[in-house]
């Protein structure tokens, strides 16, 4: 499901991710995010135990990457 939210960047670039995002992803105080850009966009995955972890196509193949222009073609491509 792709759903456009928007968040205030905050002093020293803290972020607040909205409730219904943090429950739907299983996200608590204290877990680590994966930081990532590509093409401009600001990418942000919950950090996994590495036996949970799978190649993720927008940040892990270079031909996925190539084929992305912008924001709303990685939309489009999910």
């Amino acid at each position: 499901m792709t759903e456009r939210m928007t968040v205030l960047l905050q002093d020293e670039g803290m972020l607040i991710l909205p409730p219904e995002l943090r429950t739907r992803l299983g996200l608590k105080a204290g877990n680590l995010l994966d930081v990532s850009e590509l093409n401009g966009a600001i990418i942000l995955s919950p950090r996994r135990a590495p036996d949970q972890m799978t190649p993720d196509p927008m940040v892990d193949d270079p031909q996925f990457q190539s084929k992305l222009k912008s924001m709303q073609d990685m939309l489009e491509n999910l």
